[in-house]
């Protein structure tokens, strides 16, 4: 049914006479299957804990450990991953994909993705290598885990043909839980991680395009943006019919509509056939615009197979599509670029529908100009006092715009060349509902400079001040807006159009979209630049001078230099390139999967040092990770994020020296205290997290690892987000697919594989905020599968003590549908600062570190590494595996 998966590279397998099977004679007797298929990992998965929250002797287990991030590797290709395909009999095939349903990874794939998960699985006795996963044809076997109370290994649960079990192994590597042993002679199929990745990476790709091509078919979205565009395939749904399975009737108001992925629809007016509506077309649209009466009864004419997007829905996502269509117009005008999507929105709703017959004057030369038209059906033509033709507007385009800014005469006479529909607005109710456009191309700016970290110290009427000392600049595509060693002597501000982030080797590291800033510290540093930005399209500027700063502001540059040093920041980067000998270790900080992090002095200055193996490193796989941390700590610059100040390897480590936070985990602060922060102390904590995302996400960045192991709290007691090994830019209508972060903070995308941005932030927002008034996950349980299928239904309790806006705001963010989640919709982050729980809070005093922390941490000097868990032993420990690099890190 419907069209083939297209697969990455098929290789053929070994046929079904090579089968190996399981013995329990001679000396194969008790053989290991899979040292440790999780216990957890099992269908019926034995001794498992209920779910919801843990027990308290759960939980206090759970709080003794630091959680550990797991990644899965990263596969740049799909098409690059060899996919079997192994003869097998109908019986085992039948088999397989019984032993598959109900499995949370299978569930969301298409049948052809199923069809070749099965084809590629092949036979194998059992392996210690803990990536695969297994189904049982035939034989027994006994899981056997060990539990300290018992004080030795007990079986707890047995496999039967038809078992599964080792899924966890599909989405990470990690060691596994328990033994499994076989008991009787027997047979396993054994799918791998990778082959599992490549089916799943190629089939969530082709499903996102075809629901993308779709979207594309259809007039009524023609006009949404690619970004708006994108927002709708992501939530359209996927249903099926069987022939003769009534889709909707005649008469009945329409609230949905409908693309055909496959089979036929057959639309009958009063019992007479209509029309036939084949794969790869559409139906039922007007149900977007609003709930009038189907005009005809549609009719499964086979087996059909939908996705489907209800009115109410699409209202949600990005509100009433007549507005919709009037803010994708309005988006295009270039004098109203500078308003926000809010403002647009709001003029949008505030224009009137004007009719013209074809020959009527709109306006005449020389006329007062006082209103402003935008083309909604038909043709207009421009001429001049002669009457010839200067220019003509149709559909989507529109003209009298200068009516917005002044009462000048008007330069030209229009009048409709055909029957036309206009959207039109008066200056007056444009000053009205949104204020005069001089005043609003201001406070776009005013808005602009309150991003900037190294700002936030000015009043706002030195704000509005530096506004007006603005220098527009326009460039062409392809030219280099500031370059990588200059010396730096303008802060830019982009107005229009997109730039990018150039590396050493000209490679593309980050695109800058409007509003995004460069060259901030050129303000108040004599510091080279720290990047090349070369402009993608042609762009407008916003250009701030050295001299008009100290000009407009030098009184107060003392002021913003102990700004910048209240960052608890550096006040410059390490310009010589270090070695491990240049270090005086103190002690260490800690440790993690990955590395270690070491209180160091350079020049009678504390820093923290970062160590990672470059062995472990590569044998993981995490190359990349590795390489993309050190380059967006070089571009970061935040009170609330851990500051890169230099970056340097040896043969076998490489290391990222950082600024010092003091203060210790925001992990260990939790588990000292007696009991869960109120909701007053957790608003303090969750506000320092949304604004490091919100620097993070305006970049373009995902963060995908937080978790209160991954805080630190400054001397001060504000919290800085800290490791980034798992970070990653993504394009604003693009997703990425590996799997990487902690168990308990995944968002369902991450778990299903199904593709994820900037949203799966948002999701762990909501999960920190549950932990730190709770006292635990919203979702954990000792059982990892289960904790997983939890998380993909959102099946969570709030506590009682939870008050009515906290819970709203946990629900908001705990949506498995991303484009439905608090922080994801058209508001972005205003909606997450906006929500009653923040009601009150003042976000601008918390940018400024003007606000009283809940706790201060005590620290006695700048070698001070008390509120660690420091290993002394541990403090010149290094790795002894060895990797000498040969272009890999080359650039580090």
């Amino acid at each position: 049914m419907g069209n083939c998966m297209t697969t990455p590279q098929v290789v053929d397998g070994p046929g079904s006479g090579t089968d190996v099977t399981l013995s329990v004679g001679g000396s194969a007797r008790g053989k290991s299957i899979a040292k440790g298929a999780t216990a957890a990992a099992a269908q019926t998965p034995p001794a498992t804990p209920p779910a919801g929250p843990p027990k308290p002797d759960a939980l206090k287990l759970h709080q003794m450990k630091k959680r550990i991030a797991v990644a899965a590797e990263a596969i740049s290709n799909a098409a690059d991953i060899e996919v079997p395909v192994v003869p097998k009999t109908e019986i085992a095939e039948k088999l397989i994909a019984k032993a598959m349903e109900g499995n949370l990874l299978f569930e969301q794939l298409s049948l052809p993705a199923k069809q070749a998960i099965i084809r590629s699985m092949r036979p194998q006795s059992g392996d210690t290598d803990a990536s695969k996963f297994y189904v049982m044809e035939r034989g027994s076997a006994d899981v056997l885990l060990f539990n300290e109370e018992w004080g030795e290994q007990r079986t707890v649960h047995s496999y039967a043909p038809g078992s599964s079990f080792g899924e966890l192994a599909l989405l990470y590597s990690a060691p596994r839980a328990a033994t499994v042993k076989a008991t009787a002679e027997g047979k396993l199929w054994v799918m791998e991680r990778t082959v599992f990745a490549a089916i799943k990476r190629t089939d969530q790709q082709q499903v996102a395009a075809e629901k993308a091509r779709l979207v594309e078919m259809v007039p009524l979205l023609a006009l949404l943006a690619p970004e708006h565009k994108q927002v709708v395939a992501d939530a359209l749904e996927l249903v099926e019919f069987r022939a003769g399975d009534r889709v909707f009737g005649e008469g009945e108001a329409g609230d949905r509509f409908y693309l055909m992925r496959e089979g036929a629809v057959v639309m009958t007016r009063e019992g007479a056939e209509v029309e036939r509506v084949k794969e790869g077309a559409y139906f039922g649209e007007k149900a977007l615009i609003n709930a009038s009466p189907r005009s005809a009864t549609a009719t499964a004419d086979s087996y059909v197979v939908c996705y489907t997007l209800g009115r109410a829905a699409f209202n949600e996502l990005l509100g009433p599509i007549e507005d919709v269509w009037r803010y994708e117009t309005l988006r295009r005008v270039p004098i109203l670029l500078n308003l926000s999507e809010q403002q647009l929105f709001q003029l949008a709703r505030c224009m009137a529908n004007r009719s013209f017959e074809a020959g009527e004057v709109v306006f005449r030369q020389g006329e007062v100009g006082q209103e402003f038209y935008v083309v909604e059906e038909g043709s207009f033509s421009i001429t001049d006092q002669e009457g010839r033709e200067l220019a003509t507007c149709g559909h989507g385009q529109c003209f009298g715009e200068l009516a917005l800014l002044n009462k000048e005469a008007r330069a030209a006479t229009v009048h409709a060349s055909t029957a036309a529909k206009v959207l039109a607005c008066t200056r007056a109710d444009f000053d009205t509902h949104l204020g005069s456009l001089a005043e609003i191309r201001n406070m776009w700016r005013f808005e602009a400079l309150r991003k900037v970290p190294l700002l936030t110290a000015l009043t706002s009427q030195q704000r509005l001040a530096l506004c007006t000392a603005f220098e527009t600049r326009k460039m062409s595509a392809g030219q280099a807006v500031i370059r990588k060693g200059e010396q730096g002597d303008t802060f830019f501000i982009l107005e229009e159009g997109t730039c990018t982030v150039v590396g050493d080797e000209g490679q593309e590291l980050g695109k800058l979209g409007p509003t995004a800033y460069f060259g901030e510290r050129a303000l108040l540093r004599n510091e080279p630049r720290a990047a090349t930005v070369t402009a993608a399209s042609d762009v407008r500027l916003l250009a701030l001078g050295r001299d008009d700063f100290t000009r407009l502001l030098g009184p107060l540059n003392k002021l913003l230099q102990s700004q910048a040093a209240a960052y608890d920041t550096p006040t410059a980067k390490i310009k010589k390139t270090l070695t491990i000998d240049d270090l005086q270790h103190v002690a260490v900080l800690g440790s993690g999967a990955f590395g270690r992090v070491t209180l160091v002095c350079y020049e009678g200055k504390y820093y923290a040092l970062k160590c990672l193996s470059k062995a472990h490193v590569v044998q993981t796989g995490l190359q990349e990770h590795i390489k993309r941390e050190r380059l967006l700590m070089g571009e970061f610059d935040s009170p609330f994020l851990v500051n890169l100040v230099s970056s340097f390897q040896d043969s076998h480590s490489l290391y990222m020296v950082m600024e010092l936070v003091q203060g210790g985990e925001f992990f260990t602060y939790l588990q000292n205290r007696e009991a869960p922060l109120s909701e007053d102390e957790a608003r303090f904590y969750a506000a320092c997290v949304v604004l490091g995302l919100e620097y993070m996400h305006d970049r373009g960045v995902a963060w995908r690892d937080l978790k209160p192991e991954n805080l630190l709290i400054d001397t001060r007691g504000f919290l800085k987000i800290t490791d980034f090994g798992f970070a990653k830019k993504i394009a604003p209508t693009g997703k990425t697919y590996t799997l990487c972060g902690t168990p308990e903070y995944l968002a369902p995308e991450l778990v299903t594989q199904s593709g994820h941005n900037k949203g799966a932030d948002w999701w762990s927002v909501g999960v920190l905020i549950y932990e730190m008034v709770a006292g635990y996950p919203p979702f954990y349980q000792e059982d990892r599968v289960a904790m997983f299928r939890a998380i993909c239904s959102t099946e969570f309790k709030m506590p009682q003590n939870f008050s009515k806006e906290l819970r709203d705001l946990i629900k908001r963010l705990l949506v498995r549908a991303t484009s439905r989640r608090l922080g994801c919709m058209a508001g972005g982050v205003a909606e997450v600062k906006q929500h009653p729980w923040f009601k009150g809070f003042d976000w601008d005093a918390l940018a400024q570190r003007k606000m009283k922390a809940p706790y201060v941490p005590k620290v006695t000097g700048p070698a001070d590494s008390s509120n660690f868990e420091v290993s002394q032993s541990a403090q010149h420990a290094r790795h002894n595996s060895r990797y000498i690099s040969t272009g890999a890190f080359k650039d580090f």
